[in-house]
């Protein structure tokens, strides 16, 4: 467990400092965002009860905008769409109304 938050707490350093020198570009911290949160989205997994932490605070991090702007229907393939949605709500994030995000409004 603490090798996996550590590991977790790493991908979100790696994240920060990456989009500091790319100027934040949304491309590579969205996909970032979505393996995050790969076993809270993945359309084959059941849902687990909340988001690992890793995964929220990458959300947060990089915004569910970046993560909206990635997905397009090769990515949607393999991700529940509600499921995101439903992520980014319990991360504090929830989409905004009316916005885009892949297939889901």
């Amino acid at each position: 467990m603490k090798e996996q938050i550590f590991c977790q707490f790493l991908v979100v350093c790696i994240l920060l400092w990456s989009s500091q020198i790319q100027g934040n570009r949304c491309d590579d911290s969205g996909i970032e965002a979505l393996r995050a949160c790969g076993d809270s989205i993945d359309k084959k997994l059941p849902s687990p009860p909340k988001p690992l932490e890793g995964c929220c605070t990458a959300v947060r991090i990089i915004g569910m905008k970046c993560v909206c702007e990635v997905i397009n229907k090769e990515i949607e393939s393999s991700i529940d769409m509600q499921k995101l949605v439903n992520v980014a709500a319990a991360c504090g994030r929830p989409l905004a109304p009316r916005s885009h995000c892949g297939s889901k409004s």
